[in-house]
């Protein structure tokens, strides 16, 4: 991958940044033992790290998904209306922080655990006020996403 390219990936979607760079060092030492050892860095933790860094994005992409789904919830099966406001606030706050963390690579992941997300949004909803919820997200996706 060029420089342009990898600076590119790393300015628009970070969390490609760091699969990729985890697995561009992985193969580099791997196919060049000789760099294991270079000047004594730590080359499987450093591998380990910019893993991890991609790993947090995506969990805080998660968290943030997970508790605009509250809120949501809350706002539409929830009869408080004295909370709403607040609740409708948090869904625009979650919703404006997952603009700035979300990753184009992330998406198809999502996708995959959308339905999980939901169970456990649904899960912490119906402990806090005794409800029950629907066993389908009623919400899409795309409805949640920036």
């Amino acid at each position: 991958m060029s420089q342009a390219i990898s600076e590119l990936t790393y300015e628009k979607d970070y969390h490609q940044w760091t699969i990729e760079q985890a697995k561009a060092l992985r193969e580099l030492v791997n196919t060049h033992r000789e760099l294991k050892h270079l000047e004594g860095l730590d080359w499987d933790n450093i591998i380990e790290e910019i893993e991890a860094l991609g790993r947090s994005e995506y969990s805080a992409v998660v968290s943030l998904l997970m508790r605009q789904i509250e809120h949501r919830l809350k706002i539409d099966y929830v009869s408080l209306p004295e909370c709403r406001n607040k609740w409708k606030s948090e869904v625009v706050a979650f919703k404006k922080n997952l603009k700035h963390k979300l990753a184009p690579s992330m998406k198809p992941k999502l996708d995959k655990q959308f339905s999980e997300i939901y169970q456990d949004a649904v899960e912490i909803v119906e402990a806090e006020y005794e409800i029950s919820l629907p066993s389908q997200c009623p919400y899409t996706l795309e409805d949640l996403l920036p």
